[in-house]
């Protein structure tokens, strides 16, 4: 009696390496063998540097800011300006609802100006937002939707301002930024301008960003309309400089370039920034922290070209 054979497996056979499928796979294994991280996205492209300045810290005049946390997730905020330089009044309340997938943040002063902020995070990758305002007054409402999504090494954004299909109007970007090592980034932008009245134009911005761990440094640049370049450098633990520069060529009137220089330092119970500029002005922040929860804020700016100068004092209390 014969022995029964025995059935051979044969081997799978080797994908190519030129096979769309090897190629992409072949991609992949070298990306992740060169462990890359995710650039972060192009709206924050330069997110140290924007903190280094006062930009969004500096007012004029006086100002009362409370905010009261009603729940881990909940908190409402009173803001209260007093008139100068010409300006009235101004009084906004503020309220902010957060989860660990969601964000709803709502503003509405006293001329009856609606701001609102919708962010929706439907997996750890994407997240989709929605901003929406509404003035007094006929052409000053706006709408803007964007989706972000963060792979592994790259972050994908799409958004669109005011977008009207049967108008065949709005404001539309696409951006891409993709890690290259470990410390450099590219990307690219495009945003097409549908507007009402006048031609359809569109423009495209090459993105770059360069991080050695102390100092990063980051370059946009629009061919021969526009460049932007800033530069951050993390002295030490308590002081951080940040340098900015904006060339502009895209018409006579508008042709020339702006530099900027600022700095941060911070005390044990206090913030300071300072900034100075190609024209001629000179600011200040420094912000107080009395005691928890409540701070004194005090502003100024110089500005030697205009003869003009400015002052502001702030309290924020938090309770």
């Amino acid at each position: 009696m014969s022995a029964p054979a025995i059935p051979i497996e044969k081997a799978p056979a080797a994908k190519s390496p030129w096979s769309p499928f090897g190629l992409f796979s072949g991609i992949q294994s070298y990306r992740k063998s060169l462990g890359l991280t995710n650039p972060g996205t192009v709206e924050m492209i330069n997110k140290e540097q924007k903190n280094t300045f006062l930009t969004n810290y500096f007012f004029e005049g006086a100002r009362a800011d409370l905010t009261k946390v009603l729940s881990p997730n909940f908190q409402v905020t009173h803001t209260l300006s007093l008139a100068t330089g010409g300006a009235p009044s101004s009084y906004s309340f503020a309220a902010v609802y957060a989860g660990p997938e969601f964000l709803i943040h709502g503003t509405v002063d006293n001329d009856g100006m609606l701001q609102s902020r919708v962010h929706y995070s439907w997996t750890p990758s994407l997240l989709t937002k929605a901003q929406m305002l509404f003035m007094n007054g006929q052409g000053q409402n706006m709408l803007q939707a964007e989706a972000d999504y963060q792979g592994a090494d790259y972050s994908i954004n799409l958004k669109a301002v005011n977008p009207s299909p049967t108008d065949n109007t709005g404001i539309y970007a696409a951006n891409y930024l993709q890690s290259i090592t470990k410390r450099l980034a590219v990307g690219a932008e495009t945003v097409l301008e549908k507007p009402p009245m006048g031609e359809e134009r569109t423009r495209t911005a090459l993105l770059a960003r360069y991080d050695a761990g102390d100092s990063i440094g980051t370059l946009q640049w629009q061919g021969t309309d526009a460049l932007h370049a800033t530069y951050y450098q993390k002295v030490s633990d308590k002081v951080e400089v940040g340098a900015e520069l904006q060339v502009s060529t895209e018409s006579a009137d508008r042709r020339g370039a702006i530099y900027s220089i600022g700095a941060k330092y911070e005390f044990r119970q206090a913030a300071f920034r300072g900034l100075i500029d190609s024209a001629g002005k000179v600011s200040a922040v420094l912000e107080e922290k009395m005691a928890p929860g409540f701070s004194f804020l005090m502003t100024a700016e110089v500005d030697h070209m205009k003869g003009q100068n400015k002052v502001g004092l702030g309290l924020a209390l938090e309770s």
